[in-house]
């Protein structure tokens, strides 16, 4: 029906059913008039009763376009829940041999390639590829550490697979391989707490519930389950009774034991324990803290103008946070690598903390959005650039070589020109997975990936090897 009356939009009635034709409830046709909104990019109408939501959503068309054309081929990560902060998600994870991902073309289910003993719940030993559907679980976040994962679903439950070195899956076993995916509760939760967070290391888990309150399981001897002994194993995830009101928990990469954990309480307070390496970035003196430490204190020179640390990981030697300004700070152990954190060549003098991302150059419109570190390199990611440091081990910087960064160096590549969304990242020790945007001109939720590659663990480009370049993961 054309519209005589109105300056925009087309008028059409309401029905009930569009093959009857029948309008509402046999009462007098209503009409609506139809427009196009060009801020919310979708159509929608107008009735007596006000407007309404989104009739065809432009990013919900794009999803399913880039679903239905790059799914079959490649591998595509879901959407991020509202659950919790994006910068709390793990929607993939990468480890030396295995790789898992909710698939946006497979119900967001958890799907996985790699090697199948080592945290993809498979069996038997062996390599698994291409990547396949591991749990019919949707992951609100994961993380895997030495041979071993922990996923929890967007329904709360814990679900884990994998070498439970020192008890750290929180079964009550301890040194076992489980080949399948085993549902862990943790005792004496509250009524409606639930888990939201993970973090794990080579002997250790620990788990944040939306109550605030952190559970942890695994090896006491370096302090990492907080719980105020050196001795022994905690078998089944256990409350840290001095740490509550916390917001966020992180630790550093999966593969060593020398890290610590650190909580982030609603307050912006910061708390660490665990294996304080060669005196740790802030100079105290005791090797394993067994009970978390408020180091709030050190990032006074980060926080001064009001901002809050929003992500922070203390590795072998080194230390980086970001605030939620988007800056970047950092930290090395007096006598240790500048390079870690991208700051030249030589050794620390000292252990003051220091503002790092005055080295990566964040164009207008552009903003930091990600990193992640380890003992040996860190990355940030903006909302379409790749900045490294450190050494690029089995390629997995994506650079196509294994030398050294000595300060943040640009990742040259095609598929970072500019267009390409970035949202998150995961670095591991020798192999790094980026995820692009949701859309199909933001990349389409597709996972970019380099590195080392033995067990397919990144896709069928190439078979076995190493991953030199920054590609697109495909079956």
């Amino acid at each position: 029906m054309k519209n005589t009356t109105k300056k925009l939009g087309v008028v059409m009635p309401i029905v009930d059913s569009a093959p009857s034709t029948v309008t509402p409830s046999g009462m007098t046709p209503v009409e609506a008039t139809v427009v196009y909104d060009s801020i919310k990019q979708c159509l929608r109408l107008n009735t007596s009763a006000g407007w309404s939501d989104c009739l065809l959503d432009k990013s919900a068309v794009e999803g399913l376009i880039s679903s239905s054309v790059l799914g079959d081929r490649f591998w595509m990560v879901s959407k991020y829940s509202s659950d919790t902060s994006e910068l709390m998600q793990k929607r993939f994870n990468y480890t030396y041999s295995t790789t898992v991902f909710n698939s946006i073309t497979d119900n967001n289910f958890l799907t996985g390639a790699g090697y199948k003993t080592f945290g993809l719940g498979l069996s038997p030993a062996g390599t698994q590829a291409p990547a396949t559907r591991l749990l019919a679980k949707s992951a609100l976040t994961m993380n895997g550490g030495l041979e071993s994962r922990t996923v929890i679903t967007t329904s709360g439950d814990i679900y884990v697979t994998g070498y439970n070195y020192n008890g750290k899956l929180g079964t009550g076993g301890n040194g076992d391989v489980i080949d399948s995916w085993v549902k862990v509760t943790i005792a004496g939760l509250a009524a409606g707490e639930k888990p939201i967070q993970v973090q794990q290391s080579a002997y250790n888990s620990v788990i944040l519930t939306n109550l605030g309150n952190v559970y942890a399981a695994g090896d006491n001897a370096r302090g990492q389950t907080g719980l105020g002994t050196t001795t022994g194993n905690t078998l089944t995830y256990t409350k840290i009774p001095s740490l509550s009101n916390i917001k966020s928990i992180w630790s550093e990469q999966e593969r060593t034991t020398n890290n610590m954990f650190t909580a982030i309480d609603a307050t912006g307070k910061v708390f660490a324990w665990g294996y304080n390496f060669y005196a740790g970035p802030w100079g105290a003196t005791v090797s394993s803290i067994s009970t978390p430490q408020d180091i709030s204190s050190f990032f006074a020179a980060a926080t001064a103008g009001g901002a809050k640390v929003a992500k922070v990981m203390i590795g072998y030697y080194s230390l980086i946070a970001m605030m939620d300004n988007g800056t970047v700070w950092g930290s090395v152990a007096q006598g240790f690598p500048l390079s870690r954190i991208g700051k030249g060549t030589g050794n620390a003098a000292n252990s003051n903390l220091m503002l790092i991302s005055d080295g990566i150059s964040v164009a207008s419109g552009e903003n930091i959005v990600d990193f992640d570190m380890d003992m040996d390199g860190a990355v940030v990611i903006t909302n379409h650039f790749v900045w490294y440091t450190g050494f690029s081990y089995n390629y997995r910087f994506g650079n196509g070589n294994t030398g050294q960064s000595t300060s943040w160096t640009l990742l040259s590549s095609s598929l970072f020109d500019g267009t390409v969304t970035l949202n998150s990242l995961d670095l591991g020790y020798y192999g790094m997975i980026i995820a692009t945007g949701s859309g199909l001109s933001e990349g389409g939720s597709r996972l970019i990936v380099s590195g080392n590659n033995v067990y397919e663990n990144l896709g069928s480009s190439p078979a076995t090897g190493d991953v030199q370049n920054s590609t697109y993961a495909t079956y």
